[in-house]
């Protein structure tokens, strides 16, 4: 049987464990949910980056076709303005998970440690607070758009606008996760 070593103070005691200053460990729920989430995140990032790549070529495309070929393809730049649309907005969500969305985390690098926690916690609120309002206001330009299509594809413009509420709704729940799970900043042991 081997024995078992002493602790640090030397003397064998048995005591609390010390208290470590990081964040209480997630319930196994909120755990399960965080990575639905994130893997959520993944596969839509690579749908993004696919019709990314796909919109790229198609740009090439039309380039060809206008000044080679001396035939424009009549659709091709207003698909790729709505798709563009759609890309920015489903991924506004990815950026906000992963701590990509442009902060000034100088800010909260020069603060005592105690309140970055405080800090994130109340730019979470106003980041979900503005998502909220832009997933209110996206459902309800989605009325207004009723019955109008675009010039050339005759695209429901509902379709197009559609992109506003789904992806302010995204971010919201990707926002409300950053709360409880942030992602460490890019900064992080620069300042302190």
């Amino acid at each position: 049987m081997k024995a078992s070593p002493l602790p640090a103070d030397g003397h064998g005691a048995v005591g609390p464990a010390p208290v470590s200053a990081g964040p209480a460990p997630l319930p196994p729920a909120l755990r399960r949910v965080i990575r639905v989430v994130d893997g959520f995140n993944a596969a839509l990032l690579a749908v993004l980056s696919l019709g990314l790549g796909v919109l790229a070529c198609l740009a090439l495309v039309q380039v060809i076709a206008r000044y080679v070929v001396g035939e424009p393809l009549i659709w091709s730049e207003e698909l790729i303005r709505y798709a563009l649309i759609w890309i920015v907005f489903l991924g506004a969500g990815i950026g906000v998970r992963r701590g990509l969305l442009a902060s000034v985390e100088l800010i909260a690098q020069t603060v005592p440690r105690p309140l970055r926690r405080a800090l994130s916690l109340v730019c979470a609120l106003v980041s979900a607070l503005f998502w909220a309002v832009l997933l209110g206001y996206g459902v309800a330009i989605l009325d207004a758009v009723e019955g109008i299509t675009s010039g050339n594809m005759e695209i429901p413009m509902s379709v197009v606008y559609l992109a506003v509420p789904i992806g302010a709704a995204l971010a919201l729940v990707n926002t409300l996760i950053v709360a409880i799970d942030p992602p460490p900043p890019s900064l992080d042991g620069i300042i302190d």
